[in-house]
């Protein structure tokens, strides 16, 4: 009888641990919703292997790797193409007497990535040793992987937010423009989602926690920097308010701001603001 017991308690945990293996993602419409959704997402880009080769030697080209925090992102359409925007920042030692950090910004596009590395300097506005290639992430260029959540749950409330905030927990958040306000024109908000994981927090007077989310990436088209900071409160009767502002990353100085105003989303395939646990 023991025996049999100990077999289905390897059984089991053979099964748990299987069952939380990193699922590999194979198309951007699944990426979307798995972001949308709450889940950690991992990507790997070897730049060396895409389809179109950097402009630095070949041993130069890194391997790119991390979990996506903040991002940006928008559906296919019928009438445009999808897509989703993450940056990392690395601080660099190459040279011990000139610290520099490197900013890696991707945009993924269905099944193409485009990759920008280079090292913007103290202004944020050196462009001079910025370099890039375009992998196709679906056919081994690079990857992009979901690791499931042991336990996930759906916040639906103000109240879940700030007990598990308050208890230590990691809670992340999605938010789908389309159910939303946007003043000054409320029905105008698009389809864009954005999304991280709130790791630090305020609560203000009025009892609402405040908080905030910010990435710096390149824009290919103009070829230069864009800081973006996503400003975020949570009230009391279950609504979410977020200022997106994209600013110059030299001066600060405001480029363009949105607002937007949501319900607190129990429904994770709804529109609106949704919050997650992330227990692994």
């Amino acid at each position: 009888m023991l025996y049999v017991l100990v077999v289905i308690y390897l059984t089991l945990s053979s099964f748990e641990v299987e069952s939380q293996k990193s699922v590999k993602v194979h198309s951007y419409d699944s990426l979307v919703t798995y972001l949308t959704k709450g889940a950690t997402v991992w990507y790997v880009f070897n730049t060396s292997s895409c389809e179109q080769p950097s402009m630095k030697p070949e041993e130069d080209n890194p391997v790119f790797g991390g979990e996506i925090k903040m991002f940006v992102s928008t559906p296919n359409s019928q009438y445009e193409e999808g897509q989703t925007i993450f940056s990392h920042v690395q601080y660099s030692d190459e040279n011990i007497t000139d610290l520099n950090e490197e900013i890696q910004s991707m945009w993924i596009l269905n099944d193409s990535a485009m990759v920008f590395w280079g090292k913007p300097g103290f202004f944020v506005n050196n462009t001079d040793d910025l370099d890039g290639t375009m992998c196709n992430w679906t056919v081994g260029e690079g990857s992009v992987w979901v690791k499931p959540h042991k336990e996930q749950k759906r916040l639906e409330s103000f109240k879940e937010i700030q007990t598990l905030l308050t208890s230590g927990e990691e809670v992340r958040w999605a938010v789908n423009m389309s159910g939303c306000k946007c003043p000054p024109d409320p029905d105008e908000c698009g389809n864009g989602s954005f999304g991280n994981a709130i790791k630090d927090f305020k609560i203000m007077k009025d009892g609402s926690i405040s908080f905030s989310s910010s990435m710096t990436f390149i824009i290919p088209l103009s070829w230069q920097y864009v800081r973006l900071v996503a400003f975020g409160h949570i009230y009391e009767n279950n609504t979410a308010y977020f200022m997106i502002s994209y600013l110059d990353p030299t001066t600060w100085q405001d480029a363009e701001d949105d607002m937007v105003l949501c319900s607190i989303s129990a429904d994770p395939s709804s529109s609106g603001a949704k919050f997650f646990t992330t227990r692994k």
